[in-house]
């Protein structure tokens, strides 16, 4: 089917459903039909496809974050006096979290008491705390001796003595 063929291609080179259909001439609703979801080898190409796209847009957020881009800088009279290099920090910060994420990531150690919390257990209150950024770790702690009795599963399964 040259729709689907055409919509691959477009889907490969924007990355984005509602542009690639309109690129390849259909409705944008179009590849949510059954007709299209259960073609297997459709979807297999579309997978294909978008990691193509991924491969293109890492490509562009390299190249802005570690070669920059010339921007226009020192206006007179409406033109520019001369050019500044550019680069953008929170691509480049992107990157290193996807090429080295055990060094990059984000993350949260826990020791002692706290480090078999099961955050599903914690009551709503609670999370709302956390959301609005509040250190909650003092509650946390001293919740932690009476948590088998006020909240059943809160530690998570009992260590066996050794």
């Amino acid at each position: 089917d040259p729709k689907k063929k055409a919509y691959v291609l477009a889907f490969a080179q924007t990355g984005t459903k509602l542009r690639a259909a309109q690129v390849a001439g259909v409705h944008p609703s179009t590849p949510y039909t059954a007709q299209w979801r259960n073609d297997l080898v459709l979807q297999a190409a579309v997978e294909q496809a978008k990691e193509a796209a991924a491969d293109l847009i890492e490509a562009e957020a390299y190249r802005r974050a570690v070669e920059g881009w010339e921007e226009p800088a020192g206006w007179y009279q409406g033109r520019p006096g001369g050019m500044v290099r550019r680069y953008s920090d929170v691509l480049a910060i992107f990157l290193l979290k996807g090429l080295r994420p055990e060094k990059y990531q984000e993350r949260v150690q826990m020791r002692g008491a706290l480090a078999n919390l099961d955050l599903n257990q914690l009551p709503d209150e609670l999370i709302e705390r956390i959301a609005r950024g509040e250190n909650v770790l003092s509650v946390l702690a001293s919740a932690v001796p009476r948590a088998s009795e006020a909240l059943p599963g809160l530690l998570g399964p009992p260590k066996q003595p050794e």
